[in-house]
């Protein structure tokens, strides 16, 4: 049990450094928020998501980890916290989500369980499907969007709309975040018998976020594309909007993917320019993240698994 507590909390606090980024970073980048106050958003909001957003997608995660010993849980959070870490170092906007379903395989293979490769194949298909989602519907919202703005004459009405609804959609963006990845770890730490740990991973993952999640809010703010309010509220909204509905069909998707898939989705139908060079490191990091994952879960639980 002691174990699950840690290894839970070392994940919560991981995706504070990574995800929580993705919820905020566009608003931090655009210059419309400030870190700090980026912080108690996502405290806020992370926390109200994780205690009452009612996700299925712990349910999801936990029928994964059917077959594991609290120990063995203990591990692949280990892993998984480990890979996203590691990635948050070097900047990179990963998917913790991809990152916990990688150590759950490879813990699963470890121990010669079978995986219910079903779910895992519905799972993979809505991380491919999420950003492209995101994209259509950032593009969407801003061509809402725009025109709406042009009718606001006076400079100082307008700057306070632009600045409310980047807010709005950093809170809802949090607010996905409890639902979503702080539900995978929610549901992971209830399979290896914590009881109620909802709302302190959420502020665990708040502490992250304060400590370690400066880069990759600036990757997502301003390295991949410049964003200026108007495509800030856009992208966050439009990936708010794929991640609320994976939400709905409980599949533990990525917020980070389908974040970046909005703001160069956007960019591109802007004519604006894309790092197109730093996307494809992004893209790669995905792939790494759970491959490190599994490994180093299917090497622990190998190693340790007899004593537990």
């Amino acid at each position: 049990m002691i174990e699950v507590t840690a290894a839970a909390f070392f994940m919560a606090w991981a995706i504070g450094a990574n995800d929580s980024a993705k919820a905020v970073g566009t608003a931090v980048g655009s210059g419309v928020v400030g870190f700090r106050r980026a912080v108690l958003i996502v405290a806020v909001f992370t926390t109200l998501g994780a205690v009452i957003g009612h996700s299925a997608v712990s349910g999801t995660i936990t029928e994964l980890a059917r077959g594991l010993s609290p120990g063995e849980v203990a591990l692949a959070l280990f892993s998984a916290a480990s890979a996203v870490t590691i990635a948050s170092l070097w900047g990179r906007p990963i998917s913790t989500t991809q990152s916990i379903i990688g150590a759950l395989i490879g813990s699963s293979l470890a121990l010669g369980l079978s995986v219910d490769w079903w779910t895992i194949g519905k799972i993979v298909s809505a991380w491919f499907f999420s950003p492209v989602l995101a994209s259509f519907l950032a593009i969407a919202v801003y061509r809402l969007y725009k025109p709406l703005l042009r009718r606001i004459k006076c400079l100082k009405n307008l700057e306070l709309t632009q600045k409310w609804l980047v807010f709005l959609a950093s809170a809802f963006s949090a607010f996905n975040l409890g639902t979503n990845e702080v539900s995978n770890v929610i549901g992971l730490a209830k399979a290896g018998g914590m009881s109620d740990p909802n709302a302190f991973l959420a502020l665990v993952m708040a502490f992250g976020t304060l400590t370690f999640s400066y880069e990759v809010m600036m990757t997502i703010g301003k390295d991949i594309a410049p964003l200026g309010p108007t495509s800030a509220f856009s992208s966050q909204f439009g990936a708010s909007i794929a991640v609320s509905t994976a939400n709905l069909f409980g599949l533990p998707v990525s917020s980070g993917q389908a974040i970046v898939g909005a703001i160069s989705g956007l960019s591109a139908y802007k004519g604006e320019h894309v790092n197109k060079k730093l996307l494809v490191d992004i893209v790669k990091s995905w792939v790494r993240a759970p491959l490190f994952a599994g490994i180093l879960a299917f090497l622990l639980v190998k190693l340790f698994s007899a004593g537990f």
